[in-house]
């Protein structure tokens, strides 16, 4: 599900998503939302944030904010900066990593 998707969903109950000091919050609704709902909001909220008009620098900042704590004690203290190259690093190494297997699988199955 993307964002938009997900706005659309917030809308059909009768809620809109706002952002008040980066924070991202469901107003015009006397209820909760279902439950499965308000987890793809937290699940997506970088992706909500730039949807909604949160300059990206801000966006990266919650990100690698949400982040720093499940990262192993000497990598917490990287500056934002080195923290994103080594993202960006994690995720094209993973992207490899799961286009070879692909690869490997088409070999099996395609040969005679």
């Amino acid at each position: 599900m993307n964002a938009l998707e997900i706005i659309e969903q917030v809308r059909a109950h009768n809620a809109e998503l706002v952002v008040v000091d980066d924070r991202l919050l469901v107003r015009g609704r006397s209820g909760p939302l279902p439950e499965d709902l308000e987890q793809t909001l937290r699940e997506h909220k970088a992706e909500l944030l730039v949807a909604l008009g949160v300059p990206i620098d801000r966006t990266v900042a919650f990100v690698l904010a949400e982040l720093r704590p499940h990262l192993p004690k000497p990598l917490r203290g990287l500056s934002d900066d080195r923290l994103l190259v080594l993202v960006n690093w994690s995720i094209i190494a993973s992207f490899e990593a799961a286009v070879r297997e692909m690869s490997r699988e088409h070999q099996k199955t395609s040969r005679p």
